[in-house]
């Protein structure tokens, strides 16, 4: 009985196409050839859509190859002629539930008609890259004895271009002598393959008289002075990224952006997650509670910053005016700090202690923050934005009578 409904459906099918050929486009024979693989799960059951063996090693993929060409006539139907081969491995491969002593090989032919139903459909036919069928027909197989098939099944191409594309296929396939003998049997077959597509040089897939190629609505019917589309079709400018910006004001057409920024994203220079629009230090990694500094703001007349807190660990040795080698990381620290404000202006102060005579220590100082300037220089601090200033012992922090208080 289901042998009969399949038969009726396709002798229906062919019928429709006929009823339909109004639809057929003489402008776009289109040639498809698939290249690609298969596997056979012979079911043994009423309907090889029954079931699936459980243990993909019971199924026949061995040496599965498959050729099909197919000849598209209208934008729902097309014509295909398929080829395959497969084999069932000696003591793992299994039909109607016999596990075999022996290698058994797989041949088959099949002539389907396919429709494709997406065109149908409004909400798919707008995905130009996807293709969804519907396939029935008739077809030759051998095992080891041979017979003929009545074969249905759906199947889905997936277009990387216009000439290159991605099929997958299930076909179901009813022996006309299912039951007669052990490969006289009902099966399932399951295919994979790389879609070359042959377009006519006047391909017009929806024969208004403009090629594809030209066409900027080529699945609906149109006008030439709109470009191959309806009067009541209104074609968008395009928008390839989706960020609200088409491609011809958008500097980033590929990247998504902000309106404000010409449709591209607001840049990161230094990686700290902080967009350079809203960081204050957009070339030295920060913290975003620091606007993207690695140190707090310093504040004019603040004398608990990190800035001066860091200047009274500037040492020098006694009596000199040689920083001291563990003074390093200090200096690092403050040329970090000053370059996150570089517009800023900074006064350095030279002290010293109270030992030895007061024209010395002066001096002393002078050289001391001479010698810190020009550090600061040498790595990077403008010359322009410091200032200098030198008071020998008069302003001691601490008192000058321990060692201590000296340092």
């Amino acid at each position: 009985m289901k042998k009969l409904t399949l038969l009726l459906f396709f002798v229906g099918g062919i019928v429709f196409a006929q009823n339909d050929s109004e639809s057929i486009n003489e402008n776009n024979k289109t040639l498809i050839l698939k290249l690609g693989i298969n596997a056979v799960d012979s079911t043994g059951e009423e309907s090889p859509l029954d079931t699936f063996n459980s243990d993909f090693d019971q199924v026949a993929f061995s040496s599965p190859y498959m050729l099909e060409l197919e000849y598209r006539f209208s934008n729902s139907f097309g014509l295909a002629l398929s080829a395959s081969v497969n084999r069932w491995k000696k003591n793992e491969g299994v039909i109607d539930g016999t596990l075999l002593n022996k290698d058994e090989i797989y041949t088959a032919i099949d002539l389907d008609l396919k429709y494709y139903f997406d065109e149908s459909l409004n909400f798919l036919d707008r995905y130009e890259w996807l293709d969804l069928y519907l396939h029935g027909g008739i077809g030759y197989f051998k095992i080891k004895e041979s017979d003929g098939t009545l074969n249905f099944g759906p199947g889905a191409n997936i277009w990387f271009n216009e000439s290159v594309g991605l099929n997958l296929s299930g076909t179901g396939k009813w022996a006309f002598n299912h039951g007669d003998n052990l490969y006289d049997t009902n099966h399932f077959q399951i295919s994979a393959g790389i879609l070359f597509r042959f377009n006519g040089a006047e391909s017009d897939f929806d024969d208004d008289g403009i090629r594809d190629s030209d066409d900027k609505c080529p699945k609906v019917y149109g006008l030439q002075s709109l470009d191959g589309c309806p009067e009541e079709v209104v074609v968008a400018p395009k928008d390839s990224d989706r960020d609200g910006v088409i491609d011809d004001l958008d500097t980033c057409p590929n990247v998504k952006g902000p309106k404000a920024n010409k449709g591209c994203p607001y840049p990161d220079t230094d990686n700290d997650g902080i967009l350079d629009i809203y960081d204050k230090c957009p070339n030295v990694k920060g913290l975003a509670e620091h606007n993207g500094c690695p140190y707090k703001e310093v504040k004019v007349g603040d004398q608990n910053s990190d800035l001066n807190m860091l200047a009274h660990k500037i040492l020098f040795d006694t009596s000199n005016h040689t920083i001291r080698k563990q003074t390093d990381p200090v200096l690092q620290k403050i040329i970090q700090i000053m370059k996150q404000h570089p517009e800023a202006s900074f006064r350095l102060e030279g002290h010293t202690d109270s030992m030895g005579a007061a024209d010395f220590n002066s001096r002393l100082s002078k050289n001391r923050v001479m010698a810190v300037r020009d550090y600061l220089v040498d790595h990077g601090i403008p010359a322009q934005n410091l200032t200098t200033e030198y008071f020998g012992e008069s302003k001691p922090i601490a008192s000058n009578a321990t060692r201590e208080g000296r340092q």
